[in-house]
């Protein structure tokens, strides 16, 4: 089976987010099991130079090109292949430079004009495949607002007709922007589901068009899946999910297929980062050993310690996390944040570490090399998300026989069991996370009862190796219920 996925983001040559260990990790276990995949993503500046360093240990090289009508003249598009490290799996960059070669912020109508053109550019690189790389994908799985206008690009422009799968990182990204991004890509007003919604429309959903166009629609988590449905705030895309659930029913169900980690990256019996490795023979020597060598590092004393990892964003519930530690009296454990993102809650997070200097640090950056470090040397690791989509740091925590406790939303409630693996607490409760705090720390003298769900977390498998079957299975059902490919 030919599988392209298409992302604006794969790691290890360009990641922003959770987006690219997706899109770096999926294909090497589909290809295990038998599948051809191969990925094309934006061939950005930062790439190339990263190229021209040999970040990557591997090469690229220019092996065609086309045009492409965008707007009012032509653009023309450089196609380059290299492949994933130590693999034989295809990566193709696109390059163009007008809109192509830039991967920072810009304002939102610039960036809807920069993801049309790379899904118009993707739409027409297929057939170029077909032709000059004598390979013809039988599925094309998209990813999150910034590809999802390829499905109708193919269908209503190119009259191309291929199965598609759109897959839901974050519902929350949806690329709403101007209507004007219709002319650019020359696609007519009755082609487009956002102008079907019975009132006036002054603004274009990317991620909404991508829903009801694609084949099939899925998310990053069975709970994920369900709660996108359950999102009452009058948020625009439910519309969307909506429609396309009264349009095609039970038989197009979106579905959730929990995202996996890549274990040659997180393992701790081979992790360069940390002070001892080990692995689930001799954890308990390697955890004190890191664990000591982490709160020496941070002059901090040797007491139960806590962690928190990740953005500092509104989603990651940073804000619960400090209100519950603030209400517990004389707590006897330490607190290690690690992260950076909006100013206003990076303030707020230095501004509660100073009320505590000999229980709570607080390093405002995301460093790679600490992240490891807090993973293997820590007892715990809080997430308190108001939503999670997926989540992949309860399962590297979990690999590292550090604890989550983890609110009960999304991938954190599908891959955390309560009182076995980790802790869970009711999502935007200060009060339950106070409890599952003080249930841990109890759980915590237990040795033998600690010591039993060390071993369940670190023996728990997050590999992709059930993903991509999980993700096989779909692509044949989607094969099987289509008409004939049209390439």
């Amino acid at each position: 089976m030919n599988v392209l996925l298409t992302a604006h983001e794969a790691a290890p040559f360009y990641k922003w987010g959770g987006l690219g260990d997706f899109t770096g990790s999926l294909p090497k276990a589909l290809n295990k099991i038998g599948l051809d995949v191969r990925v094309v993503i934006p061939f950005y500046q930062i790439v190339r130079e990263d190229f021209n360093k040999n970040k990557f240990g591997v090469k690229e090289e220019k092996i065609g090109e086309f045009s492409i009508h965008f707007g009012q003249g032509r653009q023309h598009i450089g196609i380059y292949k290299s492949y994933f490290p130590k693999t034989n799996i295809p990566v193709y960059f696109l390059s163009n430079k007008p809109f192509l070669s830039y991967s920072g912020p810009r304002g939102r109508n610039k960036k809807i004009d920069q993801f049309a053109f790379f899904d118009l550019a993707v739409s027409h690189f297929i057939p170029w495949l077909v032709t000059n790389e004598k390979w013809k994908p039988q599925i094309i799985h998209c990813n999150d607002w910034h590809t999802a206008l390829v499905p109708l690009i193919l269908q209503k422009k190119l009259n191309i007709s291929v199965p598609t799968l759109l897959t839901i990182h974050n519902l929350r990204h949806q690329g709403r922007g101007s209507l004007k991004v219709l002319d650019l890509l020359d696609i007519k007003d009755e082609d487009v589901k956002t102008l079907r919604r019975g009132n006036p429309v002054t603004e274009i959903n990317v991620l909404g068009e991508g829903i009801m166009h694609a084949t099939r629609v899925s998310t990053v988590s069975p709970t994920y899946a369900k709660e996108i449905f359950e999102n009452n705030d009058g948020n625009p895309i439910r519309y969307f999910l909506d429609r396309r659930e009264k349009d095609r029913g039970k038989k197009d169900k979106i579905i959730g297929i929990l995202n996996g980690i890549d274990y040659e990256e997180w393992n701790p019996k081979v992790d360069k980062f940390i002070f001892h490795q080990y692995d689930q023979e001799n954890f308990e020597d390697g955890k004190k050993n890191n664990k000591e060598d982490l709160l020496k590092s941070l002059v901090l004393e040797y007491v139960p310690t806590f962690c928190f990892i990740g953005r500092m964003a509104n989603q990651k519930g940073i804000d619960l996390l400090i209100k519950a530690v603030k209400k517990i009296e004389n707590f006897d454990f330490n607190l290690i944040i690690l992260g950076s993102g909006r100013p206003s809650i990076e303030k707020a997070v230095v501004k509660f570490a100073s009320l505590y200097p000999t229980k709570v640090r607080a390093q405002i950056v995301y460093d790679e090399v600490m992240a490891h470090k807090l993973y293997a040397g820590c007892d715990f690791i809080i997430i308190p998300s108001h939503y999670e989509p997926c989540g992949l740091i309860q399962m590297i925590a979990m690999k590292y026989a550090t604890l989550p406790v983890v609110s009960r939303t999304g991938g954190l409630k599908d891959s955390v069991s309560n009182g076995k693996n980790g802790f869970l607490f009711k999502k935007n409760s200060i009060f339950s996370l106070i409890k599952a705090i003080k249930k841990t720390l109890s759980m915590f003298k237990n040795k033998k009862h600690f010591k039993n769900m060390l071993m369940n977390a670190i023996k728990t498998d997050f590999s992709w190796d059930k993903s991509a079957i999980l993700y096989k299975k779909l692509y044949e059902d989607m094969i099987s219920s289509s008409r004939v490919s049209s390439l």
